[in-house]
């Protein structure tokens, strides 16, 4: 009985830290789509600061999607869809519909955990004119933890083309 006991207990404590542990190393993933409205605007790869100064940034593009997904844990899927499709007398799509399921992954020991990105996103949308159905790759991206570096916002995705960009950051709000 009393070995039963040392057991229960060894695996409670067990469980205790375990969620303690992946309580501290929880962070939220900042995720935006930015579409350009401005002739020769250029992305920036890296911009510093807050959610305000990357608006500020982004005076040549405008948000087509924003997603800030609280507490996600290593290994989350994260699905953001925005369906606003309209059809058009032609048969085509007018308006953005985005649909991206990303993958956010952490490791390393929790005083120094390395954040990550991955996922693919479809988009139909009207883009400098011209109809355009864009199957977006984000390759597995390094995110820095805006805990210990402050805010820093990452290009994971560009297509010139289109002029669509996506950022991602980790933060702890």
């Amino acid at each position: 009985m009393r070995y039963m006991f040392c057991m229960l207990m060894a695996s409670v404590i067990s469980i205790v830290s375990t969620t303690a542990q992946a309580d501290e190393s929880s962070r939220s993933l900042d995720f935006i789509i930015f579409e350009k409205s401005k002739a020769g605007f250029e992305y920036d790869p890296i911009v510093f600061g807050g959610f305000a100064k990357l608006i500020r940034a982004m005076d040549g593009a405008q948000v087509a999607l924003l997603s800030h997904t609280a507490k996600s844990l290593s290994g989350d899927v994260i699905n953001l869809q925005q369906d606003i499709l309209q059809e058009g007398t032609k048969g085509e799509f007018e308006d953005v519909g985005v649909n991206c399921q990303l993958t956010f992954t952490y490791d390393g020991p929790v005083d120094d955990v390395e954040y990550h990105i991955a996922g693919d996103c479809q988009i139909h949308g009207n883009f400098n004119g011209e109809s355009i159905k864009l199957k977006a790759h984000v390759p597995t991206t390094d995110l820095a933890d805006s805990a210990k570096t402050g805010d820093i916002w990452i290009e994971v995705y560009e297509d010139k083309k289109s002029g669509v960009a996506f950022y991602a950051s980790v933060s702890k709000h």
